[in-house]
């Protein structure tokens, strides 16, 4: 029979594979962090109470704890936007299934489907379904033609009616998880990734499965200095933990190469004169030297993978206390003064001292 792997929300099954014959699901999660005991459900004997159909005939699930990846779905949906499969995608996909599966659009939209998965009950799906589980092609069938009132919709069209089911079979789990995500009863279930019996099958093997994110699905940052670097992967960690795996920093530790404006501005043409193919985000401080270096940037022809960004203006940053020439005065520090610093949660006496004129930007 071989052995099966799954991808489920909750107790719904939105994926399986088989033996070799499976998709890499090993960026949604955190390697060793998010490794947990997961359910795995399997048929068991003729049973004739608390039990599943399969055709005529009742199996009672078995129910297992072994090991396998699990992480909240809330938190899986912003990795999903980070590897790129977005909502919008989402609609795309479904829009092409739609005229692969020749099923007509405006009369079952993706709002439709997106209205009904965000009114169900996920937590009531029965644990097996007698081929293993509750699969969404099954799952639309059973729970969610009926609230679209597709069966009643389409009964006078049967040939509509099944190329709109077969296309739901065919969606992919991310679309579906993006979907589940917008129902309040199901966006912190677990996403769990049921890979031991392929493991133990030996058709792969535990490094396949927990593993840390591949280079091509990283950023990298690139900042002024190092204290830049180390105050946003310090922010990261402490805000967004569940996606911290996804940005590198050049290696400080080894003493920062790119310190300065100008010297980032010269190793963004580097990287591309070179194509380079990573995600790159460029990052300035939101001061004179480094809005004229942005500006600087922004010029050049920037790869379709790489993004020119500086801090944000803020409104708190108009009436900034400073230390200049003429002593302590209130002055808008946007645009003239306001580094990394000046955005983390300061106190009363902070001060932004001017020290020097960028002709550049025609300020201090």
């Amino acid at each position: 029979m071989g052995s099966m792997i799954y991808l489920a929300v909750g107790r719904l099954e939105i994926e399986w594979g088989k033996n070799r014959g499976f998709n890499d699901h090993s960026a949604l999660f955190q390697a060793e962090s998010d490794v947990a005991n997961v359910p795995y459900y399997y048929v068991g004997d003729e049973e004739e109470d608390d039990a599943v159909f399969e055709d005529d005939i009742r199996y009672k699930p078995i129910v297992e704890f072994k090991e396998g990846l699990s992480k909240p779905l809330s938190q899986v949906i912003e990795r999903l936007n980070l590897l790129g499969h977005t909502y919008a995608q989402g609609e795309r996909e479904f829009a092409y299934l739609a005229g692969l599966n020749v099923f007509d659009s405006t009369r079952f939209t993706f709002e439709h489907l997106r209205d009904a998965l965000g009114n169900v009950d996920v937590n009531t799906i029965s644990a097996d379904y007698g081929e293993g589980g509750e699969d969404f092609g099954k799952f639309f069938r059973r729970e969610l033609s009926p609230r679209l009132g597709l069966d009643a919709h389409l009964k006078a069209d049967p040939v509509e009616h099944r190329a709109v089911s077969e296309a739901m079979e065919n969606l992919s789990a991310y679309t579906v998880m993006h979907l589940l995500a917008r129902n309040s009863r199901a966006a912190e279930l677990p996403v769990q990734w049921a890979f031991n019996d392929i493991e133990q099958g030996g058709y792969g093997g535990r490094e396949l499965f927990v593993r840390p994110l591949d280079p091509e699905s990283r950023f990298l940052i690139v900042t002024e200095g190092s204290s830049d670097a180390a105050i946003l992967r310090h922010a990261w960690k402490i805000l967004r933990p569940h996606v911290a795996d996804f940005f590198d920093f050049v290696d400080m530790e080894e003493g920062y190469p790119f310190s300065g404006t100008g010297n980032v501005y010269r190793f963004v043409q580097g990287l591309i004169s070179i194509s380079v193919q990573n995600n790159v985000l460029v990052l300035f401080d939101n001061d004179a030297e480094g809005v004229a270096n942005y500006e600087r940037c922004r010029g050049l022809k920037v790869l379709p993978n790489m993004r020119i960004l500086k801090l944000p203006d803020l409104p708190a940053f108009r009436s900034f206390q400073t230390i200049g020439p003429n002593g302590e005065l209130k002055a808008d520090i946007n645009g003239r003064g306001a580094a990394i610093e000046c955005y983390l949660n300061l106190d009363t006496k902070a001060r932004v001292r001017w020290t020097s004129y960028n002709s550049k930007a025609d300020t201090y």
